[in-house]
């Protein structure tokens, strides 16, 4: 049986390795390079489809001048169309190009190749294991917000 001190700096020691891969983890696609704020960004208006900039700085946890920046390369990359909403000084309509569209099936393929992974670790996992897990990871992100 693992001690407990030696699982916490387990526990740390992973939650670095995830963020370290997460920030090094570009997904390039013919002449195309995303960087993980752009991947972030890009899933979430291909999932939730809402432009505010406000609340998809609150959803990401960044500010509205880093959004407005991320949606600005990502247009210049020809990735997405971008126009303001004359009526809405924080709401913009932003559509996924030909190419942006494209791309997005690339990253939806790769986000689903990891999704099936996770899924078939978990289907071998007991009712009781499950929920552990998911307390685990809880309580995980609960003290991560407390010490941020």
């Amino acid at each position: 049986m693992i001690d407990n001190v030696k699982l916490v700096s387990k526990i740390l020691g992973t939650i670095s390795k995830l963020v370290f891969l997460d920030r090094r983890r570009n997904i390039t696609y013919k002449d195309i390079k995303l960087y993980p704020s752009e991947i972030h960004l890009l899933l979430f208006i291909y999932h939730i489809q809402d432009t505010n900039i406000t609340k998809i700085a609150d959803h990401l946890g960044l500010t509205k001048g880093a959004i407005s920046q991320t949606l600005s390369r990502l247009n210049r990359k020809g990735i997405i169309t971008k126009e303001t909403e004359p009526s809405k000084k924080n709401q913009l309509h932003v559509q996924f190009t030909k190419k942006g569209k494209i791309l997005m099936d690339h990253v939806i393929e790769f986000r689903n190749s990891l999704e099936t992974e996770y899924l078939n670790y978990i289907e071998t996992k007991s009712d009781e294991e499950k929920q552990t897990i998911s307390d685990f990871l809880d309580k995980l992100v609960s003290i991560m917000i407390k010490q941020h």
